[in-house]
């Protein structure tokens, strides 16, 4: 986690715009780092000033509440962020790796479970919008590039849309943790590609 040090104060007039990057930059990193302990609906601003040992006038400063708070922190967390599709050799395997990783990040396994932020993308539209923007953009990357390989090798028709059943997917997997108490383990994910995913893909030759 980035070092929080020397964060309780606003900043000086004057100083530098990479150093006040650096201190909102260890806020937002310890904001998240608490969503993935707690959650989002027991995160809190007193929390995210205690770890970061920062003043709630400097996080009030910058930030009105904590979804804006939690919104700016995975808006840095994905600057830069080129998703990087599977390529296994066969659309089949390519959609497995899809759809384990959504499952692991509904999971939250070494990131900021989706779950936990449920509650929280439906009552703050700002929030909202970074999560979905962030997801429609890896599923468009990722889709467009499983596609590619796979027209190439022959497994589906030209303008097959991938993206689209990894918003498919990524749906039963949220609704099935929702309603089931946990994310859906292998045998169910390789039933929702083998039975769901590939159906659909191959009914768009």
């Amino acid at each position: 986690m980035t070092s929080a040090n020397d964060l309780s104060g606003p900043s000086r007039a004057g100083g530098s715009p990479s150093r006040g990057r650096r201190r909102e930059d260890a806020i937002l990193a310890v904001a998240l780092e608490l969503v993935g302990e707690v959650g989002f609906d027991r995160l809190s601003v007193d929390a995210i000033a205690a770890r970061a040992r920062a003043s709630k006038e400097t996080i009030y400063s910058r930030w009105r509440t904590k979804d804006e708070i939690v919104a700016e922190a995975l808006r840095r967390q994905s600057e830069g962020y080129a998703p990087e599709a599977p390529d296994t050799g066969s659309l089949r395997g390519d959609l497995r790796k899809v759809v384990d990783a959504q499952a692991a990040a509904l999971g939250g396994e070494g990131d900021v479970s989706l779950l936990s932020l449920v509650g929280a993308v439906r009552d703050h539209p700002g929030l909202r919008d970074t999560v979905r923007g962030h997801i429609e953009h890896t599923h468009a990357a990722i889709g467009g590039a499983v596609a590619r390989r796979a027209i190439a090798r022959g497994e589906l028709a030209a303008g097959a849309d991938v993206a689209t059943c990894m918003t498919l997917a990524l749906s039963h997997l949220l609704l099935s943790a929702l309603l089931g108490g946990s994310v859906p383990g292998h045998a169910d994910r390789d039933k929702l590609v083998d039975q769901v995913l590939l159906p659909v893909l191959a009914s768009q030759a």
